[in-house]
């Protein structure tokens, strides 16, 4: 009885030099993970334009029940929460987050303000 050895597997060509995928575009076990895209930057520019409304509300000429004081504070802590998911996470428009968290910041900060002017 001869020895023979075990066939070779076959080899798959490999699309621009990257071995650890196959041409449909799956990964194989041991290569690097299959990346996503990053999420769109909507959730960073609606906090950005609840900053700008927070840091802007409280200047309307309307003092109803003298609410004026109060009125930011939803568009700012909406606007704050949104801007905190918008940094984290992979997604887009990280630095139009940051600056409506800023914004959302100088509108609580206005409304505290006023709220303390008013008593």
């Amino acid at each position: 009885m001869s020895y023979v050895p075990p066939p070779e597997p076959q080899r798959h060509p490999t699309p621009a030099g990257q071995p650890w995928t196959d041409p449909h575009g799956r990964g194989w076990p041991g290569g690097p993970p299959p990346v996503e895209p990053p999420k769109g930057a909507g959730v960073a520019a609606v906090a950005l334009v609840l900053g700008i409304i927070g840091c802007r509300v409280w200047l309307l000429p309307v003092n109803l029940d003298r609410i004026r004081a109060y009125s930011p504070l939803p568009f700012a802590l909406l606007g704050f929460v949104l801007a905190v998911v918008a940094l984290n996470g992979r997604r887009r428009g990280k630095p139009m987050a940051a600056i409506g968290a800023v914004l959302c910041c100088l509108g609580l900060l206005f409304s505290l303000i006023l709220i303390t002017l008013r008593s």
